[in-house]
């Protein structure tokens, strides 16, 4: 791997020199395709508008994000803002190559904690975005066969034009995490790819999934949990091998402290996704659901649209919670964030389309009021005519 690595820096150079002045296009990018805005807009947003597709999207979230942190402990792969001090340090010791490398760049995004490969940002990006295609397509070749779109000459150019735009964006994506210096480029090829992997396994079973009871996703929530957990522990006390060693070089390596944050590590993932999947479960079980009349499913555009807005309202307002990191323990801050994560889910599926039932369904029955006493009103008119 050092000589995959070492190949890599020039490339990674080149690209930071090559786009300095698109810098903030770049940390857009970055930014824009966190995994955490799958969680905290994507996933209100898309199922309130499409329930289908949206707990699809939730589950290869959820499924993209545990598997990403279980192999990224397993394959341990370097990033290259660290690499490049401990290739040097070893260098000047004499336990490697005395081969001068190029300097990288840092940037207040770049010093994430968590190990490098494969790259979480490409390959959650890419189960995501796999789903919202996915069901695009579905869409319009569902309208080709009502006659609302044109016809199925133009079915196949629409979909490499779909699928194009989807790799171009995986690129730009990726690009930017190079970019940062925070990946190398076979990380997020390896993270691109196997988030389709994911996307193509979680839409093949997704029938499955519509029919699993709350039991289930308690035992699946313990299931992510233990897998984690069994996964750190043997780890360190069989291989003797610390898993949270990239938490040690991002420390050591990067040029500024306060751009070490908690919310990249490992432990600050496993809380979030786990909390996500456990108010997911509670969700499309509560009672609420099933006193949501009408059905959110039927919703009309502007009751969904309501939703949407209140949803990713509630998911800004979760996020804009603070939280202490200089007060509270550690551990009390992955908990707080294991609970918020809960909560989420269970908001947008249950309490805010209930809310919105309750006051579509009240302003239709003041409506069907009105025009009854409209109605009555002129039948008394007729008769005071008549009469």
């Amino acid at each position: 791997m050092e000589a995959i690595y070492k190949n890599s820096i020039y490339p990674i150079s080149l690209i930071q020199k090559s786009f300095d002045d698109q810098k903030h296009l770049m940390f857009m990018l970055s930014n824009v395709f966190d995994p955490r805005y799958a969680f905290l807009i994507f996933s209100p947003l898309i199922f309130s508008l499409d329930r289908v597709t949206g707990r699809k999207l939730m589950w290869v979230t959820v499924i993209a994000e545990w598997s990403n942190q279980i192999l990224k402990w397993l394959m341990r792969g370097e990033r290259p803002y660290w690499w490049v001090h401990e290739f040097e340090s070893k260098a000047s010791s004499g336990l490697s190559s005395s081969n001068q490398l190029p300097g990288l760049k840092q940037t207040f995004m770049t010093c994430e904690t968590g190990p490098g490969s494969p790259s979480g940002h490409a390959m959650v990006t890419a189960a995501v975005w796999y789903i919202l295609v996915e069901a695009l397509l579905a869409k319009t070749n569902s309208w080709r066969q009502n006659g609302k779109l044109p016809a199925a000459a133009s079915k196949p150019l629409f979909n490499s034009a779909c699928w194009a735009v989807y790799t171009f964006g995986l690129c730009c994506v990726s690009l930017s995490r190079i970019y940062l210096a925070a990946h190398f480029p076979h990380q997020c090829l390896l993270g691109a790819g196997m988030g389709v992997a994911v996307a193509m396994l979680v839409s093949s079973l997704y029938a499955a999934t519509e029919k699993l009871s709350l039991r289930a996703y308690f035992l699946g929530t313990l299931a992510m949990f233990a897998s984690a957990l069994v996964t750190y522990g043997t780890l360190l006390y069989v291989f003797g091998f610390n898993p949270l060693w990239s938490v040690e070089r991002a420390l050591k390596w990067c040029a500024k402290r306060e751009h070490v944050h908690l919310d990249t590590t490992p432990f600050f993932s496993m809380m979030r996704y786990t909390g996500f999947f456990l108010g997911m479960g509670l969700g499309l079980h509560s009672p609420l659901v099933k006193a949501t009349v009408p059905s959110a499913a039927s919703f009309s555009t502007a009751a969904k649209l309501t939703t949407a807005a209140l949803s990713v309202a509630a998911s800004k307002a979760i996020e804009a919670i603070p939280i202490s990191k200089e007060t509270l323990h550690v551990n009390t801050i992955y908990g707080i964030v294991f609970l918020e994560s809960l909560l989420l889910p269970y908001l947008f599926i249950a309490v805010i389309p209930f809310v919105v039932s309750k006051f579509t369904s009240s302003s239709n029955s003041s409506m069907a009021k009105k025009i009854v006493a409209s109605q009555d009103d002129n039948n008394n008119i007729h008769l005071l005519k008549a009469q």
